[in-house]
This record gives structure tokens, sequence and C-alpha cells, in this order.
């Protein structure tokens, strides 16, 4: 084995080759790091001529001559070769030195530990064997971390997992609030087009909304602009809207069918005034026929405010060969018995699917499963879906010129 620079192609054609990839350490995530401005490193290891693991490393200033460097979600490589990874962490700390690091951090894109939605542990990997040998090497862990941290990665996912699925069995695998919403934007009309560089202000502007009501905390607008810019089609920001042109007839021939099936009703009962099947179907059809004329009246009164189209939620996905990760939300408050955030997570699954992704991520939520947690109602909604989670391994720290890691750390200390 050899431990080596990699160009960028090489980076990128192995990192979308390999199973458990994260969205940073793709080549497109190097070329924005690049435009930043910040230190980038591509590092991997070789097995005669072939690559067999990959890292994108950041690097930044600390303590005016040292360097931090981080691995956000790598290295990428099979966890299960203990050789590989022995000699790996093992030649990054060489290599580190060699860059005046002070320190390394490391969060591995792997899986510990299954859960459901209610606490419940299901499974733990065989990956769980990296907490004995990573600290052999000098790498600490930092903890099994729960909650959500402005700087370090979340250790807890929500996961759909697509393998030899159809819609049809995911839409079963729902819960029934999941379920309905789910047909209904299906039946409302409800449409997804796919956002524009040029109108990522629409996202934001439901990202502002959401996040002023839920207190949580937003990336700014550099961030998903940069992301969209430099990722290309691995970035999709889906829109959520009611399309008034097809909307309103929508409703209007529902209407017209439901006033045939009253009248067919009412002339069966003056037929035969006892014909409780009749009687049935006419009640039935009057209580749908005045759902549909309060829906039809709104929506005219939407056109005429808001015109053709009236957007009603949007959001941002970031997709790899492997998965696709939905990063962030939001929805109009207003609007939201049009269920358009149902309408992108219907739309999303979807592309998953057609494209052969058997991973669909819901990503964060805090690890807390009490009631009492801040993310609660997240986790209920995500649950909904038939998604189980998965814990990761968390994150490893390496002090490379120890003496001054310690006194570093110290400081910190002091000052938190």
């Amino acid at each position: 084995m050899k431990f080596i620079t990699l160009t960028r192609a090489q980076f990128g054609e192995f990192c979308d080759q390999q199973p458990y990839s994260h969205f940073t350490q793709m080549a497109v995530n190097y070329d924005l790091k690049s435009s930043e401005g910040t230190e980038t490193h591509l590092v991997g290891v070789t097995e005669g001529d072939k690559i067999i693991a990959a890292c994108l490393l950041t690097a930044v200033p600390v303590l005016k001559i040292f360097k931090y460097f981080y691995s956000n979600r790598g290295p990428v490589m099979d966890y299960s070769d203990t050789k590989l990874v022995q000699f790996f962490f093992t030649e990054l700390k060489r290599y580190a030195k060699n860059h005046r690091a002070l320190m390394v951090r490391v969060d591995p894109y792997v899986p510990y530990q299954r859960w459901n939605h209610d606490g419940d542990k299901l499974e733990t990997y065989p990956a769980a064997s990296l907490l004995e040998t990573m600290p052999k090497l000098g790498y600490q862990h930092q903890g099994f971390t729960t909650g959500f941290d402005p700087i370090h990665q979340i250790r807890w996912h929500s996961i759909l997992d697509l393998t030899d699925k159809d819609d049809n069995a995911v839409l079963q695998n729902m819960d029934s609030l999941r379920k309905r919403n789910t047909k209904k934007v299906l039946k409302n009309g409800v449409k997804v087009r796919f956002l524009k560089e040029d109108e990522i202000h629409l996202f934001r502007q439901f990202m502002k909304d959401t996040s002023g009501k839920k207190a949580f905390l937003d990336r700014d607008d550099q961030f998903y602009s940069d992301r969209m810019k430099y990722f290309g089609d691995r970035v999709l920001v889906p829109l959520a809207y009611i399309d008034f042109n097809t909307y309103i007839p929508e409703l209007e021939t529902e209407r017209d069918k439901l006033d045939k099936e009253i009248t067919k009703a009412e002339q069966d009962l003056i037929k035969k005034p006892d014909n409780k099947k009749a009687l049935n179907k006419k009640s039935s059809a009057e209580q749908q026929m005045t759902s549909v004329a309060e829906k039809l009246k709104e929506a005219e009164e939407l056109q005429a405010i808001h015109g053709e189209t009236l957007p009603i939620a949007a959001s941002y996905f970031l997709i790899n060969p492997y998965e696709v990760v939905y990063l962030a939300g939001g929805s109009s408050n207003e609007f939201r018995h049009f269920a358009g955030s149902y309408a992108i997570q219907w739309k999303m699954i979807n592309y998953a699917l057609e494209h052969g992704i058997n991973r669909y991520n819901f990503y964060g939520i805090s690890g807390d499963f009490s009631d009492e947690a801040e993310d609660a109602g997240v986790i209920k909604f995500k649950k909904g879906f038939g998604a189980d989670v998965i814990e990761y391994i968390g994150d490893f720290v390496a002090p490379i010129n120890k003496p001054v890691y310690r006194a570093y750390s110290a400081l910190k200390r002091i000052k938190g």
C-alpha cells in the first residue's frame, strides 16, 4: 500500500463508486473549497494501480504557525479492512505533521448503530470496532454526542431504505397521516419544479420564514448559493406550487361530477324514497360538494391575488450516486393546508427510485427520542415515512504536536 496525493479526477471517480460516501467527499466540494480560498488536500491510498481509499482534507490556521486539519465525513474507504484503516490513519498523521498540523479531526461517514424513531436500538454494526482501533492509532473518540452543534456534524440521521422498493411499496409503508397527505397533494394538483440558480431567493424566503417561526439555526444565503453554483446537477432545489390554470379546472370537473351524482341519487329517491343506498350516496356527494366549493372559492380568490401560480414550499437536496440528502426545507405557514412539503418529498423519493439510488436521507435529528426533544415534531414527521435512524460513529481527534495541543486545549477550556 502507498499513501499518495490524488488528482481531482482520481478523487472524484473513486468516491462516486463507493457506498457510504458523503456529499462533502465529492470532487465538486473540492472545487467549492478551492474557490473559497480554503487550503484543501486530496489524499488516498493505492494498492498496485488501484485506489482503495480517498479523502478530502481542509486545513485552517491555528495559533498562527500551525494548522487544524479536518476531514468532513471522510476518509472514504472500506472500514472493515483493518490493515487499510491502520495504514491510512498512521500515514495521515505523518502527512499532517509534514504540513505543520497541530491536530487532525475526522468524522467518518460510518454507521455505528441502527435505531427506530421511538429510541429502540435495532442493530450494532461491525464498524463499532473502530472505537477500539482508532485510539490505538492515536485518534481519540470525542464522545457519543446528541443534539445539534453549529460546527460539528450531526451523528444521527433519519434514513429511508429504498432497496427493492417501488413507489407503491414506499407509500404503503408510511403511517396514516403521511399516506393521507401524500395522496392529498397528488389529488389536489400540487406541482413541483426545480429552481434555477437565479431563483434561489425563492427557497431562501421560505427558509427565513420557517426559521423565524421555529427558531432553528439556518445557514446563510451564500452557503446555499455557492453549492448550487459549484455542485451543478448534484444540487436540486424543488419548489412546490399551485398552478391555478390546472387546479381550478380540476376542481370544476370534480364539482360537475359530484353534481351529476347528486342529481342521479335524487332521481333514484323519487322512484324509491326509502332507497338507503341512494340516500347515502346523496349525503356523501353533498359533503364532498361543500368541500370542493370551498376549495374552488379559495382558489379563485388566490388566483386573483397571486396570479397564475402560488409557491407554497421549497427544499434543498444534495445528490451523489449513493444517496439523496434532504438538507433543508421551508414552507408557507399561510398555505400549509396545501401540504407542499409532502409534494416535494414524494417528488424526490421518486427521483431516487428512478435513478436507482437506494438511500433517501432525511438527514439530521437530535438523537433525543423523548417528547421533550427540541426536534420532536421533526422526528415524528420523518418516522412517518417509514425511515430508520442511523447513528454514526462520531468524531476522532489526533494531536500531532502534543505539547502545543495540550496547551491549546487548556486555553480553550479556560476561555470556555
